[in-house]
Order: structure tokens, then C-alpha cells, then sequence
């Protein structure tokens, strides 16, 4: 299913204050884990408060997004860039239909199957 939407992907952590930190990155898939290389201020996040959520825009005339909650099982330690590797760990997810669009198909479509998602 993430390869239907690329490998660019909208990240969002919790910070400190407890606000969302949304940030962009670049997601692979290794298994049943998914991985993504983020600066610092995420991956403090994500040590603190490990629970994440992702999000990918469709493609083209694509009607539905890709959103999956996850947790940030293991954390890199960071390289000279300040850059860590996150370790995500899928726990469920949803296909959410555009708003805006017209009456049609379902507005929300619930994944389960983590072959599913990272197939």
C-alpha cells in the first residue's frame, strides 16, 4: 500500500509542549518496520513520546490519503548532521477520503492488515 503513495510522507510527532511537530520525510520499508532518517528535534520527540503519525497525500486524482499511527520502537543515535534513523512500528491505519470531493465511496476505510500497509 505505501508504495501506491510514494516515499515521501508528512511526520507528526509530539513535542515537549505537547504540540504537534510536523515535519516531512522520506519513509522505506525494511520488513514489517518502517524507516525514516529525521533531525533532531523529531527524534527527541520520539524518544520522549514515542507514539507518531504519518501521512501521505495521493497521487494525481487519487480520492483517499494514508494515514497510520505508529510507534518509534528503536532511535538511532544521531550522525554529524544531527540526522537519526527512526524504527517505526505500524499499529493501524486508515484510508481517509478527501474533503471536498463529491458523494461517493466510503469516507473511511480501516486497515488491519499490516501486509497491507507495507507491501
Amino acid at each position: 500500500m505505501i508504495r501506491e503513495f510514494g516515499s515521501r510522507a508528512t511526520l507528526v510527532t509530539v513535542g515537549e509542549s505537547l504540540r504537534p511537530h510536523v515535519v516531512t520525510a522520506m519513509i522505506t520499508i525494511d520488513g514489517e518496520r518502517l524507516i525514516a532518517d529525521v533531525g533532531a528535534r523529531t527524534r527527541s520527540n520520539a524518544i520522549a513520546r514515542p507514539g507518531l503519525t504519518l501521512v501521505w497525500d495521493p497521487d494525481g486524482d487519487g480520492e483517499y490519503q494514508l494515514i497510520l499511527d505508529g510507534t518509534a520502537d528503536e532511535v538511532g543515535e544521531p550522525n554529524e548532521r544531527e540526522v537519526g534513523t527512526l524504527r517505526i512500528a505500524v499499529v493501524g491505519g486508515i484510508l481517509h477520503r478527501l474533503a471536498g470531493l463529491p458523494e461517493g465511496p466510503p469516507t473511511c476505510l480501516s486497515l488491519t492488515a499490516k501486509a497491507n500497509v507495507c507491501g
